[in-house]
């Protein structure tokens, strides 16, 4: 006989708070230099433009988070907007401006 499984509120609090302390531990343990495996983009050289486009711009908000997170934990918010942008992201533009105009041309 198997037993039943009650699910709270509690508990969802409880497992769903674990969950998050854990990635933010994962995050936090990581160097700057390790951020890199949290860019999941890739240009798809079959996709339309617009699908590149579109998810590139998906993965950069999703990579842009990790990495404003992982800068307010470890250097604090001033000035976080400036360094998230002029660390992470500027590269990644440069890159996908770099893959777009090759497709284009």
């Amino acid at each position: 006989m198997t037993e039943e499984i009650k699910v709270t509120k509690e508990s969802l609090e409880y497992v769903l708070g674990k969950v998050s302390s854990r990635a933010n531990e994962d995050l936090f343990a990581k160097s700057r230099e390790e951020l890199e495996s949290y860019w999941h983009f890739t240009w798809g050289e079959e996709q339309p433009l617009l699908g590149n486009t579109y998810k590139f711009f998906k993965m950069l908000e999703l990579y842009r988070g990790f990495c404003r997170r992982w800068e307010e934990h470890h250097n604090g918010t001033c000035c976080v907007v400036e360094r998230v942008r002029d660390r992470y992201l500027v590269p990644k533009l440069k890159q996908f401006i770099e893959d777009f105009t090759a497709a284009v041309e």
